[in-house]
């Protein structure tokens, strides 16, 4: 039974918003020191009593360049209750050499304003030079050998 407790306790913990119906909004980034050549997922995560969750303001994830982004959401109906979970998903890619912050994401819900943390973010060099043009030089129509140029047949 000792054992069960802290099991037991640390599912009340989490699953507390759901139970009573409070919004929750959560970050979390996968990793918090990077190269240039690495990619960080910024997971952002809205649990709701709330039918209808309007999208959230997101950070405009300066000195990162946004590579994909996904959405997700869940809404589940139990004995008359509305839980809505729904999670962004982005993949950055560092843009430059520095310490840099990602700002809180904020969401409006039923005239209340909830947010996320922010996060500090460190980017070292790495093996590959972000936004150096020289290392993808423009690849000219000489460079292609004749066999792998585009066919065109009408």
């Amino acid at each position: 039974m000792k054992k069960l407790l802290p099991l037991i306790l640390l599912f009340l913990i989490y699953s507390a918003p759901a139970l009573f119906g409070e919004t929750v909004v959560k970050a979390e980034v996968d990793k918090v020191s990077v190269t240039t050549d690495d990619q960080i997922t910024y997971k952002l995560t809205i649990t709701s009593s709330e039918k209808n969750i309007p999208a959230p303001k997101v950070p405009k994830f300066d000195n990162f360049i946004v590579l994909s982004q996904a959405q997700s959401s869940q809404i589940s109906l139990k004995k008359g209750d509305v839980n809505t979970f729904v999670v962004y998903a982005f993949v950055l890619a560092p843009a430059k050499v520095g310490k840099f912050k990602i700002e809180p994401s904020v969401v409006d819900i039923a005239k209340q304003e909830y947010s996320s943390q922010s996060f500090e973010i460190e980017v070292r060099q790495g093996k590959r030079i972000p936004n150096n043009k020289e290392d993808n030089p423009p690849v000219s129509e000489q460079a292609i050998p004749e066999t792998d140029k585009p066919q065109y047949t009408l």
